[in-house]
Formats: structure tokens, C-alpha cells, sequence
């Protein structure tokens, strides 16, 4: 994490040359949407007929234990088409991939060869150093500097069935791999954060190289619609270009909407919404004001497996509402406590998230189990972490100085299976959770 940055995810929220110089950011407004049930659980009013408007690319979970940490699937790059599997992240805007002369990248992993493709350039060849949280899914922060060193290059990206065809398109090349990534057995990162018109840092010729991100050179070369969908069920598929409503129930099909905050998601390249309180079954989080509404904000991430909490103080007060028995386990933002103590309490309390700004609002709760993420490590076989995870530093954004939050995967899947549905404007958008 940069000093610059006020919160941060699992996936990259800072990149920079390597004289650590930032990149400009723009990204669009969004709403956030809840309503709805998914066909195939309950009732039989489900129009299955109804065909998608965009392609379908099915996922495979990345799990630990009975975690989802990530979701990736697979895409291609290059004449003639190299085959990657990425993860979809919502809390990032950039494509980056390994490179053949990666070092550090796993030997499992895919690493793309520029010589066999016919449509690879080297430009723009700008050098740039990113940044990460709990990269690659993890679900303990780690005292290593996370990211990834990289060159901005251009080629074809693609789906290859159905096909979508990006061409011209710059991403980011890499030789290096921090541990996080070198040990997630996805390839790469595909963000489809909200940026689609950015600017690589070119510092040799003191200037900027504008680009446009993956997902939005797709929809602008590959005739699509701009909004893509997550359905995280029991076999999860990304819908790209529009909305499978096969998914829905069409009676209850966009029937909320709720705004996030636009100068936030345009800073942040992110997907930012307010938050109006937390509550642990009947009892609520308390703010400074001793008010069970909250202002904070959270960033919602797809990449990330953790709750992350604005600061120590707020971690411990969620804790001192489940058990005693929970207790810090490193200094660097780690909870936890006995496994059958942590057991108990993903099964038996509902944890709620009101999310959005005033009476736009809604409850979203954490899923049935998510809150045990294991054995925190071999020394304490009988010590599991916990999913609320603290900063070193207090999460403020710059705005207003309002607490930072980040819900992640634990929450996004929802009380059961979710579909998560985006559909992106430039200068506006609406992001949607249906919820079983």
C-alpha cells in the first residue's frame, strides 16, 4: 500500500513507474442494487427461455477450506491465441499477465511468450511497479511487499467462444511476481473496476500515454453492451456484455436502485458505496457518535477474501460482540481465536452490512460459515482466523475523512447464491446484487 492511498483491497490499488510516480485515474459513477431470488432455488415462475445478451464465461472457485476466495476464468491473448485463466476483480481496472521470463511466477502458471504472436507490440514499453493488498486471494496480510513489476504492451485480447475480440489492446506484461500472486493458481488479473480511460505515467518523455482498460475496449471493438454479471452459484458463470436473465426472476428484475459515491469510485478505480451500519444479530456496531448509523464508505471486491475494517478499534468492537475468545493473532491486523469458538459463530450469528446512502439503502449479510477462514498457521494448529481484518494504518478516504471499509468475496456471495450484475456507463452506472 502506497502512503497516498487511504484504503486498499486484494487487488491493485496503486500503480507507479518505477520512479514511483502515480497514475491519473477516472472512472464512472455507479448505483448499487440489490433485489431478487435466482432461478433453481424456490418457485417456478422462472422464464427459462430468456436468452443472454452478452457471453457467458463460466468460473471456477478458488477456495481454501470452505472459503471462496476468487473467481477466475479464461482468456485468450494473442495470433494465434495464447489461453490464460484470470481472475475477475472488481476492486482493479487493469490486465496483467507473466511474462516467459518471469522468475518468481509459479511453475504451474501460464506465462505469455510475445514471439509467437504475430500481433504483439512492445509499445507503449512503459516500466511500472504495482501495488497490492492481500494479493492473490490471501487471507492474512503479509509483512512482504505484494505487487508485481511490469510493462505496458499491446496485443489481442479475447474470449474465444462465443467470441469477443479486443484488438489494439494494452495491458500490463510482467517479470516479476510477488508471492501472493507467484502462489494463486490463476495466471493473471482481469479488472473490471470502473476505469475506462486511463493514462500510463511516460516519465522518459515527461508526458502520459492514454489507454483504455480490457473490459472497455471490449465493449467498444467487440459490439457489446456495457454491463457484465457474476452469478456465484453452485457453477458460477461471468456474463459479459449484458444480462443473462435466465438468472433472474424477471418480476423482481432491477426493481432498486441505490447511488454509490461517484468521487470516491472516480478516485479509487473502484466500486465505492456507502455504509450505514454493521450489526452482529440484534446488536449494532456503535459509531462516534454512539449512533447505530454509520457514514462510512466500503469498496466492493470481488478479488479480496476478507472483510478489512477501517482500523484496530472497529475490528475489536465487531469482535467484543461475538466472544471473548477473539483476540489479535500478528501485528499486522490478523484475528482470530480457538477453531471451535470461530466454528460456532460462522454457523450460528448473522452478521449484516447495510450498504448505500440514506433511505437508498440495503442489508446484506455475511455468508453462513465465511467468518472461520482456518488455521491461521502450523505453529497454532488449533487457532483459526477470523474473516474481519484491520489495517496497520487507519482507513480514511480523502474526501471527507470518512472510515474505509472493504467487503470481499465473504460478503458479495451473500446469504446464499448471488448474482452480481454491473451494468457500466462513463458517467454513470448501476451496480446489482440479487439476493437469495
Amino acid at each position: 500500500m502506497t502512503p497516498f492511498l487511504s484504503f486498499f483491497a486484494s487487488a491493485a490499488l496503486c500503480a507507479a513507474a518505477r520512479s514511483a510516480s502515480s497514475l491519473h485515474r477516472r472512472e464512472p459513477y455507479e448505483m448499487y442494487r440489490f433485489p431478487g431470488r435466482i432461478p433453481g432455488f424456490g418457485g417456478s415462475d422462472v422464464q427459462e427461455d430468456i436468452a443472454s445478451s452478452g457471453v457467458n464465461i463460466p468460473l471456477e472457485v478458488w477456495k481454501k477450506g470452505d472459503t471462496d476466495l476468487q473467481w477466475a476464468g479464461e482468456i485468450t491473448v494473442g495470433t494465434p491465441p495464447q489461453t490464460f485463466k484470470v481472475i475477475f476483480d472488481t476492486g482493479s481496472p487493469y490486465l496483467l499477465l507473466p511474462r516467459d521470463n518471469c522468475t518468481t511466477c509459479s511453475l504451474e502458471q501460464r506465462l505469455f511468450n510475445p514471439s509467437l504472436s504475430s500481433t504483439f507490440s512492445s509499445n507503449p514499453g512503459i516500466s511500472l511497479e504495482l501495488f497490492f493488498g492481500t494479493a492473490g486471494g490471501g487471507t492474512r496480510p503479509s509483512e512482504e511487499s505484494q505487487g508485481a513489476n511490469c510493462t505496458a504492451v499491446t496485443d489481442t485480447v479475447s474470449v474465444s467462444y462465443p467470441p469477443i475480440e479486443g484488438a489494439n489492446q494494452q495491458f500490463l506484461l510482467c517479470d516479476y511476481y510477488s508471492s501472493g500472486l507467484a502462489t494463486q493458481p490463476a495466471d493473471g488479473i482481469f479488472g473490471l473496476g470502473p476505469l475506462a480511460n486511463g493514462y500510463w505515467p511516460d516519465e522518459a518523455n515527461n508526458s502520459t500515454v492514454e489507454f483504455e482498460t480490457a473490459y472497455w475496449n471490449w465493449v467498444e471493438t467487440g459490439d457489446l453492451g456495457s454491463e457484465f454479471g457474476f452469478y456465484l452459484g453452485e457453477r458460477p458463470v461471468l456474463t459479459i456484455g449484458g444480462t443473462d436473465e435466465r438468472f433472474y426472476y424477471p418480476a423482481t428484475l432491477r426493481s432498486r436502485t441505490i447511488p454509490l459515491d461517484v468521487q470516491l469510485s472516480t478516485m479509487r478505480s473502484s466500486w465505492v458505496a456507502g455504509l450505514r451500519s454493521v450489526r452482529v444479530n440484534s446488536q449494532y456496531l456503535l459509531s462516534n457518535t454512539s449512533s447505530a448509523v454509520r457514514e462510512d464508505v466500503t469498496l466492493l471486491d470481488t478479488g479480496s477474501a476478507i472483510i478489512l475494517t477501517p482500523d484496530f478499534a472497529t475490528a475489536a468492537g465487531v469482535y467484543n460482540l461475538l466472544s471473548p475468545q477473539i483476540g489479535p493473532l500478528d501485528n499486522l491486523g490478523s484475528w482470530g481465536g480457538p477453531c471451535d469458538v470461530l466454528d460456532d459463530i460462522a454457523m450460528t450469528e448473522d452478521i449484516t452490512f447495510t450498504v448505500g446512502t440514506g433511505d437508498k439503502a440495503v442489508e446484506v449479510g455475511l455468508v453462513k460459515g465465511a467468518f472461520n477462514l482456518g488455521v491461521f498457521d502450523e505453529a497454532r494448529p488449533g487457532i483459526c482466523q477470523a474473516v474481519f481484518v484491520n489495517p496497520v494504518q487507519p482507513a480514511r478516504e480523502p474526501v471527507r475523512g470518512r472510515l474505509a471499509w472493504v467487503l470481499g468475496t465473504p460478503v458479495l456471495k451473500g446469504k446464499g447464491q448471488l448474482l452480481v450484475a454491473l451494468p457500466v456507463i462513463p458517467s454513470k452506472a448501476v451496480l446489482v446484487i440479487f439476493v437469495l
